[in-house]
């Protein structure tokens, strides 16, 4: 707090300054640059003013301050300077960084600042030095300017921030428990921030080097992002790679890439457009290996969807679809298919007032064909459902659920000419102190049968119980969780699987372990997954596990 002895010397040097300065006046009106400080001199020859104590000055769209600084009234330049106990502070576009000293020519919007931290969005960046300059204006951004009239602006689409030797992460400990290194971040405000080459480190371990660049989505309608990707698997071994995804105006790219230890490469990239209100296409490109048959094959998809007032239409084709089906608990089969297409048509959801859920109906028609196994031969098949769910009673720590779905498919095959599924599950969720318990009863009940292998259902008759248990401590970011999950099949009076998970949280990283015992067959598992919890849109998945079938979904 200044004293009335200072607010008076300052208002006096204010006065002074600008009745001396004929320069900075009209420089003051035309750019709207206003300085403030505790003590401002000004030296008429040179036309610069040297500013001290809670120094200030904004050209209405940038704001700087620091304990003292100078600006030229000639060149419109800024030269802030910080102090042992105080940092020279920029804020711009609603973006603040911290620094050393900032030479900034407020003319041409580009400047310098030196040994720079602060927040870009979510994220926590520092570096050895960061540039700000106008963003080059490349032809699409030129074609975008059209639609920024009407409202459609990009905030912060003509500013470009370069950070060099940066660190980035959503950690906000001093020592973050992850981060992002690169030599060179690049960060266009309310749009993306580019890590070139990236380094990935958790803790004090480097995870691994990325040899592309890091492109993570500042925007608030988009999850962009690049990121790395490790993985086990038994018989394909040690996996690297990275997915993510990145989009343009009015469509998205989303990229898997993975390569195992013994010699497997897969893929999946798919690319989503919009061409009008509600209307978009699709189409992508994967490379999956099937473990039944021992190899990887391209599975092309594309497609077009539209969506109005609830209502959602689809239209796909899929050549050589890797499609995995839980036919009982613990029994996962695996097919390719080719859909010639599949046209879908679902309702919005309605309530339900009886038990307090919700239901909706859908429409199915397609022509299918087995690529191998089974029968090869080529149907259509047309279906109806209506699918209801809900939470009746639900309450804090108390959670029933229900989710049943009926399906009825009609096939154009002399013998197998129809089929009628109806699946319906029941369960309840519940907290008891440091313990919770979910239970999962599973019926499927099956009428008829398909000519197509894959779309064969049969009768369940099953029970999941899993129990989980949150070790107690005093510290809510650094805790364990350990979990127990059994499934019964009431049928053939039998343990079909059992899964068990350890969690352990570490302020923003969590780590999960899982290991699924198959005993009703040899399908046996270890995942490992690390995600990043404090990210603004999702996690960073940076190991992977196999599927995992989801009995208390609801």
């Amino acid at each position: 707090m200044r004293s009335a002895g200072q607010k008076i010397v300052s208002l006096c040097a204010a006065l002074l300054f600008l009745f001396l300065s004929s320069d900075v006046l009209r420089a003051a009106e035309s750019g709207k640059i206003q300085i403030d400080a505790d003590v401002i001199s000004y030296e008429e020859s040179t036309g610069i003013a040297a500013a001290a104590g809670n120094a200030s000055v904004t050209d209405g769209e940038l704001w700087v301050t620091a304990p003292r600084m100078e600006y030229d009234s000639v060149s419109q330049r800024v030269t802030a300077f910080a102090s042992p106990s105080e940092r020279v502070v920029l804020f711009t576009e609603g973006k603040r960084v911290e620094g050393e000293e900032l030479d900034y020519d407020l003319a041409a919007r580009s400047g310098t600042m030196t040994q720079p931290n602060g927040r870009v969005d979510a994220y926590y960046v520092r570096g050895s030095a960061v540039d700000v300059m106008p963003r080059p204006k490349t032809p699409a951004r030129r074609r975008a300017s059209v639609s920024d009239a009407a409202g459609d602006t990009e905030a912060g689409e003509d500013l470009a921030a370069v950070w060099k030797d940066a660190v980035c992460t959503t950690c906000g400990l001093s020592h973050p428990h992850y981060r992002l290194q690169s030599r060179t971040v690049t960060v266009y405000p309310g749009d993306k921030m580019i890590l070139h080459r990236a380094r990935v480190y958790a803790g004090r371990f480097l995870v691994m080097a990325s040899p592309f660049d890091i492109t993570i989505s500042l925007r608030k309608d988009r999850a962009d992002g690049i990121f790395p990707r490790l993985g086990y698997d038994s018989e394909k071994g040690a996996g690297i790679g990275i997915n993510g995804s990145f989009g343009w105006q009015g469509g998205s790219l989303y990229l898997d890439f993975i390569g195992w230890s013994e010699g497997i490469f897969e893929m999946d990239a798919l690319a989503v457009h919009r061409i009008a209100a509600g209307l978009s296409v699709y189409g992508g490109l994967r490379r999956a290996y099937n473990k039944d048959l021992g190899e990887s094959e391209w599975r092309p998809r594309w497609g077009a969807s539209y969506a109005w007032k609830g209502w959602n239409l689809s239209a796909g084709w899929t050549k050589y679809e890797l499609l995995s089906v839980e036919r009982r608990a613990g029994m996962m089969s695996r097919y390719e298919l080719e859909r010639k297409p599949e046209i879908s048509l679902y309702s919005p959801w309605y309530k339900e007032e009886i038990a307090g859920g919700h239901f909706r109906v859908f429409g199915l028609w397609g022509s299918y064909r087995d690529v191998r196994g089974g029968v090869s031969d080529s149907y259509n098949r047309g279906g109806l459902g209506f699918q209801v769910r809900g939470e009746p009673w639900a309450r804090k720590g108390f959670t029933p659920f229900y989710n049943a779905v009926y399906q009825h498919f009609i096939y154009d095959d002399d013998v197998f000419d129809s089929q009628k599924v109806l699946d319906a599950r029941v369960g309840l969720l519940l907290e008891a102190g440091n313990f919770d318990f979910s239970t999962a009863y599973l019926r499927q009940w099956v009428w008829g049968r398909s000519p197509l292998s894959w779309d064969s259902y049969s009768d369940r008759n099953e029970l999941y119980q899993e129990i989980g248990f949150r070790v107690p401590t005093k510290n809510p970011d650094y805790a364990w969780n350990l979990g127990a999950r059994a499934a019964y099949d009431m049928a053939d009076k039998e343990l079909a699987e059992m899964v068990y998970k350890v969690s352990y949280r570490h302020h923003c990283l969590v780590w999960n372990a899982v290991f699924r015992d198959d005993i009703r067959g040899d399908d046996d598992w270890i995942g490992l997954n690390l995600s990043v919890t404090d990210l603004p849109r999702g996690n960073i998945r940076l190991f992977g596990d196999s599927d995992l079938s989801e009995p208390f979904a609801h």
